[in-house]
């Protein structure tokens, strides 16, 4: 065998030896190191929120019921007949020079005209409010009779108890209501969409069982009105991607253990199918209450609109930076709402309230979140390797360097040299190409041109890892394809001297 050849056989077993290892993810070769995932450190996706429970980057229609926490609107506000803000909590967020928390942020203005004629806004717990562009309000702290008073927000030129209007239950300072510019909402919702798309790349470790607690069979389709259960893996980020058509066919969830800090559930629902466009039906999730819910999270990173129609409540952070989420079911959201702008309960023609929203409690999401990371298209994407060429000139001795290799006889290309008598090769020359050099699509006669015989063992539980690892299987044939060419080259090469 010359050094060419050996050269060409090591190649060739190099790309089987790839093939393989690219069928086991996670595995390399020898000596060719593989880069199949990466491990994503993304921390809590709702950093820089300061607290807001409620985050929006355009504007806000809140009409109905109540927000419990905190909200922060980045665009305009409008609300319905009677809506409450900071029920139960104020957040975190002071902003400098005030003494109380601020519990209602607008970024723009207040859209008085598009609000209910009757509506009244309530900011509680002795909260503030900051507007950003002050334009057509008002902030007035003294009545029709010049006592000290509760702060109102109204329209300009109305009189303290006008409608609609915002009511705090203190005293704010009329100058430090507004104008404020607290919050870089633009710049926000960038890093909001870089998480999302972050989030969508963590890989698959969820596995969801039927009733009776056995895998699906196949884990990229979930039956109409499905009761499921998952059992989480203790430590780690659990992390499960459904499509929103398989989301909306679950009708019953059950966590045989409830997510924690330390033992987070991200969803990452892909709503490609409905054109980023998804209603949402909820469904029931069991044995993961409000105690779970800072450690939930539903990312929707392709989303452009959402409803949520009608359902359970809602456990969990929404995560949807590139969406317009309109909520027009009774139940309650239990988590942060992250989203492009809000309805929170549309608001009829005549700007009354239309539909009852439920309400939104605070349950800021409280976890870190780490995983294994696929590719940026979707798959994992191995290091690249160089792919042997037949044609390469390097294949041949250099015509200035003889290789003291055994050469075969032509007449008896099975034989091999007696290695007591070496005889030198004539080095070759590379204006002298081997005869019938295949391409190296030849090897194809070694993928079966029919599907394999189905297992005669038990059949296993699709687990969807499949959805990620099917380049993986392309790349795999591929490296297949190449080192049987490099082999059967190398053969005819080796007869032919």
């Amino acid at each position: 065998m010359t050094r060419a050849t050996k050269t060409l056989a090591l190649t060739a077993g190099a790309a089987c030896t790839l093939c393989l290892a690219l069928s086991l993810p996670g595995t390399a070769g020898a000596g060719t190191p593989l880069a199949v995932k990466d491990t994503l450190t993304i921390g809590n996706p709702v950093a820089g929120n300061n607290g807001f429970g409620v985050v929006t980057e355009q504007n806000a229609t809140l009409g109905s019921t109540e927000s419990e926490g905190p909200v922060a609107i980045g665009g305009d506000l409008r609300f319905g007949d009677g809506y409450n803000v900071a029920l139960n909590h104020t957040g975190g967020y002071t902003a400098p020079g005030d003494s109380e928390p601020t519990a209602l942020l607008v970024g723009g203005s207040v859209d008085y005209a598009g609000s209910s004629p009757t509506g009244v806004l309530k900011v509680l717990r002795d909260a503030y409010v900051k507007i950003g562009d002050m334009t057509g309000s008002q902030a007035l702290n003294r009545d029709q009779n010049g006592a000290i008073v509760h702060t109102h927000i109204d329209a300009t030129g109305r009189s303290y108890d006008a409608t609609p209007r915002i009511e705090l239950t203190t005293t704010q300072p009329a100058s430090s209501v507004g104008p404020a510019d607290l919050m870089d909402f633009p710049a926000l919702f960038t890093t909001y969409r870089e998480r999302a798309q972050e989030m969508a790349r963590c890989t698959d470790n969820v596995v969801l069982r039927d009733g009776n607690g056995t895998p699906l069979a196949d884990q990229d389709t979930v039956p109409a009105n499905a009761n499921l259960k998952v059992t989480l893996t203790e430590g780690i980020t659990n992390v499960l991607h459904i499509t929103g058509a398989n989301l909306n066919n679950i009708g019953d969830l059950t966590f045989t253990n409830p997510p924690t800090a330390d033992t987070p559930f991200l969803v990452v629902v892909d709503t490609t199918d409905e054109g980023g466009d998804f209603t949402w039906h909820t469904p029931t999730l069991a044995g993961a209450g409000g105690a779970a819910a800072p450690s939930m999270l539903w990312n929707f990173p392709d989303a452009t609109s959402i409803t949520v129609a009608d359902g359970d409540t809602i456990e969990g952070t929404v995560f949807a930076p590139s969406a317009d989420l309109t909520d027009l079911d009774a139940s309650n959201m239990e988590g942060d709402i992250i989203v492009k702008s809000l309805v929170a309960g549309p608001l009829a023609a005549d700007g009354r309230t239309d539909v009852n929203a439920g309400e939104i409690h605070y349950f800021p999401f409280a976890a870190d979140l780490s995983c294994e990371g696929m590719g940026a298209n979707g798959s994992p994407t191995p290091t690249p390797t160089p792919t042997p060429s037949p044609t390469e000139p390097t294949s041949a001795p250099s015509p200035g360097t003889p290789t003291p290799t055994p050469t075969p006889s032509p007449t008896e290309p099975t034989s091999a040299p007696s290695p007591g008598t070496p005889t030198p090769s004539t080095p070759s020359t590379p204006s002298t190409p081997a005869p019938s050099t295949p391409t190296p699509t030849a090897p194809a006669v070694v993928v079966p041109s029919t599907p394999a015989p189905s297992p005669t063992g038990p059949t296993l539980a699709n687990t969807g890892a499949g959805r990620h690892l099917r380049l993986l299987g392309v790349i795999a044939s591929g490296a297949v394809g190449a080192g049987a060419g490099v082999m059967l080259w190398a053969g005819r090469r080796r007869r032919a001297h």
